[in-house]
């Protein structure tokens, strides 16, 4: 159990917890303007980074699109707009969603988009995005005869998180387990959220390179006998567990419903918001210990990822999920099944973890592409490598 350590190291992970709580509570009333500001000249950070050379009146649409949230931004000389949120849900075609971004968008820059860079949540190929866990897809081709584009990138959206891992600062991000040092090298990211996402940045000579697969479709392992049966539940169910299966909303409501049968008792698919509520109040103990399953099982796939990518760089949790309770998660049992991997644990040990809490962190990454796209230069690169 997660509160089975001795008292006095309980009573440093609650103030520990607490101090990280304060610490997340300032940094939501200051990242919205943090790294997307520092990327477009924001008042906030009046530092404007320039599509190209001056005078050049390029400009690129971003889009960072979840299985929930779809995002937009326009990236001009000028530096990057406000952003446009819409909701996936409202919009069953991803054309009908794109289009009423850009006519929102319009008159934010000095001419229309002639090239854009999407980042999907799914499967993704140069000329095809296809999202899992909704029904949009988008064609770049089809982009650039609707909407008139000259180029088009597609990404996958962990693609475009990777790709800005190096950007993010201190303001950007909370520190899961102890205060590491980085030493460089490979960086790692898994993100909860609708699915699991999992992608790498890798170090190389000319320029960091992405790595991006469909890691959270791996099959997940137990290391306890109650997530064995978990797994079992699961099992009976999907036939194959991936840790997606787990380690998402969905996820949540899965580890509920199994534990709750664990227990002798049927409940109903319960709302992962809901689970995670009353688990932080403490007003329904297997919403507590739902979240402290999840937890485990997150520590355990992201000590993984870091052995598969060699992240010694460190390694960042993303997602939409683990920022409503970054508290719980530093005293949850997530660093100690991070480092328990056997004869690897003191590799894992030295391998610093953080959470993403920059909610638009994708669009560093998306900018980066868009330079590398329009073959602009990066005023930044020598900053940050």
């Amino acid at each position: 159990r997660r509160r089975a350590a001795s008292g006095s190291a309980h009573h440093a992970a609650q103030r520990k917890a607490g101090a990280l709580a304060n610490h997340a509570s300032r940094h939501c009333r200051q990242r919205r303007h943090g790294l997307v500001g520092r990327l477009s000249g924001h008042p906030a950070a009046r530092e404007t980074h320039p599509l190209s050379a001056p005078g050049n009146d390029a400009t690129a649409l971003l889009a960072d699109i979840g299985g929930t949230n779809a995002r937009f931004a326009l990236l001009s000389a000028g530096g990057t707009s406000p952003l446009v949120r819409l909701k996936v849900a409202e919009h069953p075609v991803s054309y009908d969603a794109l289009g009423a971004a850009l006519e929102t968008l319009s008159g934010q820059a000095p001419a229309p988009p002639t090239a854009a860079v999407l980042a999907f949540a799914g499967r993704v190929s140069a000329e095809r995005a296809q999202m899992t866990n909704t029904g949009w897809e988008a064609r770049s081709d089809e982009l650039c005869k609707r909407f008139g584009f000259r180029s088009v990138r597609l990404m996958n959206d962990y693609a475009a998180l990777a790709l800005g891992l190096d950007r993010l600062t201190e303001e950007d991000r909370l520190t899961i387990g102890p205060p590491l040092p980085s030493p460089g090298g490979a960086l790692a990211v898994i993100g909860p959220g609708s699915g699991l996402g999992v992608a790498a940045l890798m170090p190389a000579e000319a320029q960091p390179q992405v790595l991006v697969g469909e890691g959270g479709h791996s099959t997940m392992a137990a290391t306890n006998d109650v997530e064995a049966q978990v797994l079992a539940f699961l099992r009976a169910r999907y036939g194959h567990v991936s840790a997606e299966r787990l380690l998402s909303g969905p996820g949540l409501t899965n580890i509920h419903q199994a534990l709750s049968s664990l227990e002798g008792t049927a409940v109903e698919a319960a709302d992962p918001a809901e689970v995670t509520r009353r688990g932080l109040e403490g007003s329904d103990a297997l919403c507590r210990r739902t979240l402290d399953v999840f937890c485990a099982f997150l520590g355990s796939f992201a000590g993984s990822m870091a052995l598969c990518y060699g992240a010694q760089g460190g390694v960042y949790l993303g997602g939409g999920i683990l920022p409503r309770f970054p508290e719980f998660l530093a005293g949850s049992d997530f660093r100690r099944r991070f480092e328990d991997k056997g004869r690897l644990s003191s590799y894992l040990a030295r391998i610093p973890t953080w959470l993403i809490t920059q909610p638009d962190a994708a669009f560093a990454g998306l900018t980066v592409a868009a330079r590398q796209l329009l073959g602009a230069p990066d005023p930044v690169s020598a900053a940050v490598r």
